[in-house]
């Protein structure tokens, strides 16, 4: 399944390479270990994203990626693989406009349980100085069908007040109705990643997810570093450490998720990316755009 997500990554990209003016992305192979209430788990993960610009206004991304889930003492794993694209143009005044199309699968290996959620839906931004603002509107369907409507809502900024200096906030909202009841998700979050010198970056980030209807709040904190190798390997390629913890707070009830990643980051194009693809800093620099979908990945 990871090759099958690079090898989506290069075939859908390939050919905007030519006529691409401007490139951006990168691709993260990642490895993490977990413990919660004295349980050990473990993750690997291969993420991808990478989006184009040209002369004429028009603007194409693809993004993709693959989760493993294994926990300590039980011999099935959790699996989990994502693919998004989106289209869109871009005005000569900043503005621009676009639709996106996501797809998530989730499954246990070995066991035919399988869940896909399918998100659809349309994006406003505007671009200046240093500034990059978004916002989309979006549905979600899940096959096979569990009679759940989703509908989600999304606010994003990115602000580089320095140029070793990157800033980004995001809102994002899903509900989730059925039979005449409804519940909200929301999830906010603030990000920063620094660049030291050539070689040194720090990135960080704060995400908070919170279900009305159960009194439900998770709290995912992370802090990085990563370090260029390229003059160590001669081609672009940073390795990163990052510490995070996520706390859950259920009805007055806690527990934490304590985390240790790593990762091996290529960068695509001149502006690559500003944290690994597997941080909690990048969940909320280029979150997905259902709540859910952008907690979880902040978590793991």
């Amino acid at each position: 399944m990871k090759r099958s997500v690079a090898l989506l990554l290069v075939t859908i990209s390939t050919p905007a390479l030519v006529a691409a003016q401007d490139m951006s992305g990168g691709v993260t192979l990642g490895f993490g270990q977990h413990d919660v209430a004295g349980q050990d788990l473990s993750t690997s993960s291969l993420d991808g994203r990478v989006k184009f610009t040209f002369s004429n206004g028009v603007t194409f991304g693809v993004s993709a990626g693959y989760l493993d889930l294994g926990i300590d003492g039980v011999p099935v794993d959790l699996n989990a693989n994502f693919v998004g694209l989106d289209l869109g143009y871009r005005f000569s005044n900043g503005a621009s406009v676009g639709g996106y199309v996501e797809q998530l699968n989730a499954g246990i290996g070995g066991l035919p349980i399988d869940l896909t959620l399918k998100s659809i839906g349309a994006e406003v931004g505007y671009a200046m100085s240093g500034l990059e603002l978004g916002a989309h509107l979006g549905r979600s369907s899940t096959s096979p069908d569990i009679g759940i409507d989703i509908d989600n809502a999304g606010i994003t900024a990115k602000y580089a007040p320095m140029a070793n200096l990157d800033i980004a906030g995001a809102f994002l909202r899903a509900n989730l109705s059925s039979g005449g009841s409804d519940v909200d998700i929301d999830m906010i979050g603030l990000a920063a990643a620094y660049d030291v010198n050539e070689q040194v970056a720090i990135f960080g980030g704060l995400s908070r997810t919170s279900v009305d209807l159960l009194d439900a709040d998770f709290t995912t904190m992370g802090l990085g570093v990563g370090y260029d190798l390229s003059a160590m390997t001669g081609m672009a390629s940073v390795v990163s450490v990052e510490l995070a913890r996520t706390s859950f707070d259920i009805g007055g009830g806690g527990e934490d998720l304590d985390t240790l990643r790593l990762g091996l980051t290529f960068p695509l194009g001149e502006k690559g990316t500003e944290a690994p693809l597997n941080s909690v800093a990048d969940s909320i620099f280029n979150p997905r755009h259902g709540a859910v979908n952008a907690a979880l990945t902040s978590a793991f």
